[in-house]
């Protein structure tokens, strides 16, 4: 396939910008399949393993393709880039990457469509040098959603601290912009100190936590990006006694934050089934490879992405938006569990 892929890439290439993508092994690709390789953050974490199940899903459906994800044991930029690295010496048709630094992953992209390989990303809203980034939705408005939820539990008043993965992420900062700019309409919230990075670890992010309720004792609720935060400092809440006063927000999944729900140390937690980014991610390059048009209104198969809009970010790379976020808090926890009272993500 890698001719026809060459060929796609220098058209593209022509008519004004390039390609690029990521992935894990799952069986070696035959002549007259197309490989596309989802590479993530970080193994070995509940989201991600959610995002395996929509690449594996993606594959089953497929039979021409050969898609699977990878990801390192640390949310470490340069062992991303090694995979990819990897990937480009193996030679796939398209990489797929949710990046832990989008500028790191510039020149290695570069060297994968010069390879003529495509790339392609999810929650890089900002990236360069790839053909498409997916999104769940528009990302300030997730972040004053948010924020909404949020002001409505405090009172439209008190402290509250936006926490980031990393200082680095643009999907994390674009979150809490909208939540600054959304706080504006709360004139009695004050937000402690700069947004914190917790490096998407949640035993930083209760440490980091501990340390602002002792240094900001008004602090009424904490909000998170990654997700990481709310479980790390609905812990810490919960040590010092601190529920019903102060309560963790934010990115977060059932399975991780369920229990913090229920004791009432985290009150909402938001987001979008990773399994369903994952697919619509691979469908992304599965079409681009194939030549199809991906237009406002397309639909990538997956719920809340049956009519993406798509606009151009500042380098001309065009996004795909879904709508595709999901509230969940104490009522309705149970929604999210199976009959054996399993959580379901």
């Amino acid at each position: 396939m890698k001719k026809i892929v060459a060929l796609l890439l220098a058209l593209v290439v022509v008519g004004g910008f390039a390609f690029a993508g990521g992935a894990q092994e799952s069986s070696p690709a035959g002549d007259d399949q197309l490989e596309i390789v989802m590479v993530v953050k970080l193994e070995g974490v509940a989201w991600f393993d959610n995002m395996r199940l929509g690449i594996e899903k993606f594959n089953a459906e497929h039979p021409d393709v050969n898609c699977y994800q990878i990801g390192a044991d640390t949310a470490d930029p340069a062992a991303q880039v090694a995979l990819i690295n990897d990937l480009i010496a193996k030679g796939v048709d398209a990489i797929l990457v949710v990046p832990n630094d989008p500028e790191s992953l510039v020149p290695v992209f570069r060297k994968a469509n010069d390879a003529g390989i495509l790339t392609f990303t999810h929650e890089a809203s900002n990236q360069k040098q790839i053909s498409f980034d997916v999104e769940a939705f528009d990302n300030a408005a997730y972040g004053r959603h948010m924020m909404d939820v949020m002001a409505k539990w405090m009172g439209e008043k008190g402290v509250w601290q936006p926490f980031v993965g990393h200082l680095t992420s643009p999907t994390h900062n674009q979150w809490v912009d909208g939540e600054v700019e959304q706080a504006k309409k709360y004139p009695g919230l004050k937000m402690a100190t700069q947004r914190v990075e917790d490096q998407e670890n949640q035993q930083i992010a209760y440490e980091k936590s501990l340390e602002l309720l002792k240094t900001y004792p008004k602090l009424t609720a904490i909000m998170g990006s990654a997700m990481s935060t709310a479980p790390g400092a609905a812990a810490a809440i919960e040590e010092k006694g601190l529920i019903g006063k102060v309560a963790a927000f934010g990115t977060c999944l059932p399975s991780v934050a369920g229990d913090y729900l229920v004791s009432g140390a985290a009150q909402s937690i938001h987001f979008w089934v990773p399994a369903d980014a994952g697919y619509v991610t691979a469908m992304a390059a599965y079409k681009t490879l194939k030549g199809e048009e991906i237009v406002d209104g397309t639909d990538m198969g997956a719920t809340g992405y049956h009519s993406i809009t798509v606009q151009k970010n500042e380098h001309g790379v065009p996004v795909i938006y879904g709508q595709a976020w999901v509230d969940v808090n104490k009522d309705n926890l149970d929604d999210w569990k199976d009959a054996s009272g399993k959580y379901k993500l």
